[in-house]
């Protein structure tokens, strides 16, 4: 389940751990958010920062395609005015966009890497582990 597996990695990350009243409250809200509507349930569970910024990046290259295309369109109706408000400023703006994008894309992956790394090092820290190291000392 979504909610459930983020409310993990949340607690495996060093934020606080769910009581398990509180797991069985976030599995409710998601049980009835699958009954209740199951496209957006997908929609939500596929949906991260990279698949966001991928679309807004994409968009972004076009806009700045389109600028860059409608300079010398504006140029041939020798309007230098219009070719360099229009043109350039969506060209522009549309470069700022893939930069913002992109820049949003790279920090997402430097922090995955960033918390891959820490986990590495610290080792599986989470309460599940203890639990399972629990168990396998009670089997002896």
């Amino acid at each position: 389940m979504c909610v459930v597996a983020l409310a993990e990695s949340i607690a495996r990350r060093g934020g606080v751990p769910l009581s398990e009243e509180e797991q069985r409250i976030l599995s409710e809200i998601e049980e009835h958010l699958y009954q209740e509507d199951p496209r957006l349930a997908r929609e939500v569970e596929r949906s991260n920062v990279y698949a966001y910024s991928g679309r807004h990046l994409k968009w972004a290259i076009a806009g700045m395609v389109i600028g860059i295309l409608l300079i010398p369109v504006f140029l041939a109706m020798r309007s230098v005015t219009l070719a360099v408000t229009i043109g350039f400023g969506v060209a522009f703006a549309s470069g700022i966009w893939a930069y913002l994008a992109f820049r949003r894309v790279t920090q997402a992956g430097i922090n995955d890497l960033r918390r891959k790394r820490r986990t590495l090092m610290e080792g599986d820290t989470s309460p599940e582990k203890f639990r399972r190291r629990f168990r396998r000392d009670e089997d002896f």
